[in-house]
C-alpha cells in the first residue's frame, strides 16, 4: 500500500475524531487573544517598541513571546499526535490496521508526515490568525507576507523533532495522557532552560520554536541541524520500537 494512500487513510479517520476541532479552538484562542491585546494596548506598544519595528512586527512578537505561541506550540503538536494514536487504541484497529499488506515502517511514518501535515495547518492558522487581527486593527503598514511566511516556515522546521519525539511517545504508551503530560513538562522546562541556561536551548527540542520569532534568528542554522539530528534519531528509535508492537 503506497504512503501516499495511509496519509489519506489516516485523514478519513479523523474525520470524526477531535483533532480538527483542536486545530480550529487554538488558533482561534490566539487570533482572539491577540485582538483583545491590540485594542486595549496598540498605542502604548507603538511608543515603546524598537524603532524600526512596524505593527505588524510587533503583532507577530507579541504573539510569540508575550502570549507564548513559540512556548506552548511544541505542546500543541504533542496533543496532535496523542488524537491520531488515540483513534487506533481507543477503537482497537491496530490488529486490523497491521494486517493491511503494508510494512510496518509504512504506518508509523504515515503517522509521522499526517501529524506533520496537521501541525502545518496548525501553524498556518495561527499565521493567518495574526494577519486578521492586522487588517481589523486597521494597520498603517501594508501586511508583510514575506515575514510571516518565513515565520510560519521556521516554526514547522523547529518542531521536526518535536513531531519525531512525539509520534515515538505516542506510539509507545497506550494511555493517550502519558505523552500530553511530558509534552507539558517539556514546556515547563523549556522555559526554565531558556532563560537559566540559553546554551543549552540549542539542545532540548521543547525549547527550538521559542527561539526563531521571526525577526532575530541569528542561531537558526544551529537549531536547525539540532532538530534534523533529532528528527532522524527519534524516527529511527521509533521506527525499530514500533516494529515490535504488540497488537494483540
Amino acid at each position: 500500500m503506497k504512503l501516499v494512500t495511509l496519509i489519506r487513510l489516516e485523514f478519513f479517520k479523523q474525520k470524526k475524531g477531535w483533532v480538527w476541532l483542536f486545530l480550529l479552538v487554538i488558533p482561534a484562542g490566539t487570533t482572539l487573544a491577540m485582538f483583545l491585546d491590540f485594542s486595549i494596548r496598540y498605542d502604548y506598544l507603538l511608543k515603546t517598541t524598537r524603532p524600526g519595528y512596524s505593527s505588524w512586527d510587533l503583532l507577530l512578537l507579541e504573539n510569540h513571546r508575550v502570549l507564548g505561541w513559540g512556548m506552548f506550540l511544541p505542546m500543541f503538536i504533542g496533543i496532535i499526535f496523542a488524537l491520531l494514536y488515540q483513534v487506533e487504541d481507543s477503537q482497537n484497529n491496530w490488529k486490523q490496521m497491521l494486517s493491511l499488506p503494508v510494512r510496518h515502517e509504512g504506518v508509523y511514518v504515515s503517522k509521522f508526515l499526517t501529524g506533520l501535515l496537521l501541525s502545518a495547518i496548525l501553524i498556518l492558522l495561527n499565521m493567518l490568525g495574526l494577519v486578521l487581527v492586522g487588517y481589523v486593527m486597521d494597520f498603517p503598514e501594508t501586511v508583510e507576507w514575506s515575514s510571516y511566511l518565513t515565520y510560519a516556515g521556521k516554526q514547522l522546521l523547529m518542531v521536526l523533532a518535536i513531531a519525531a519525539i512525539h509520534n515515538w511517545f505516542s506510539s509507545f504508551f497506550k494511555n493517550m495522557i502519558i505523552p500530553i503530560v511530558i509534552g507539558f513538562a517539556g514546556v515547563i522546562l523549556s522555559s526554565i532552560v531558556i532563560f537559566q541556561f540559553p546554551e543549552g536551548a540549542k539542545f532540548f527540542p521543547y525549547a527550538f520554536v521559542f527561539m526563531v520569532d521571526g525577526l532575530v534568528n541569528q542561531e537558526f542554522k544551529e537549531l536547525l541541524t539540532s532538530s534534523v539530528i533529532l528528527l532522524l534519531v527519534s524516527i529511527i528509535a521509533g521506527m525499530w520500537q514500533f516494529k515490535r508492537k504488540d497488537v494483540l
